[in-house]
C-alpha cells in the first residue's frame, strides 16, 4: 500500500489528474475529520476539504519527498481551516432595528 501511494504521488507530481484523485480518495476521511476538528461544523469542514484539495492540486509539484504527502496535505487542511475560522470571526452580526 505504501509503495502504491508513493507511486501515485509521483504520478500526480508529473501532472496525472487520475493519480491525484485517487490520493484524495484515499485520504478523504482523514482530511475531513481533521477539518471538522478545527471548524466544528459540517458545512465549513466540507468547504475546507474542497479548498485544501484545490490548493493541493495546484501545488502538488512542490512536494520534494512523496513519503511526506500525508503530512503535506494535512498542513494544507489545517491552514485552510484557520482561514475559514478567521473569515467567520470577521463577520459582524446584523440586526434590524424595530421601526
Amino acid at each position: 500500500m505504501e509503495n502504491e501511494s508513493h507511486r501515485l504521488v509521483k504520478k500526480a507530481i508529473k501532472g496525472n489528474k487520475s493519480a491525484f484523485e485517487k490520493l484524495v480518495q484515499q485520504h478523504y476521511d482523514r482530511i475531513y475529520r481533521t477539518a471538522y476538528l478545527y471548524v466544528h461544523n459540517e458545512e465549513d469542514a466540507l468547504d475546507v476539504v474542497q479548498e485544501a484539495t484545490y490548493q493541493a492540486f495546484t501545488s502538488i509539484h512542490s512536494i520534494k519527498n512523496p513519503e511526506y504527502f500525508k503530512t503535506w496535505l494535512t498542513r494544507i487542511v489545517i491552514r485552510c481551516s484557520g482561514h475559514v475560522l478567521r473569515r467567520k470571526n470577521n463577520v459582524v452580526p446584523f440586526k434590524l432595528c424595530p421601526s
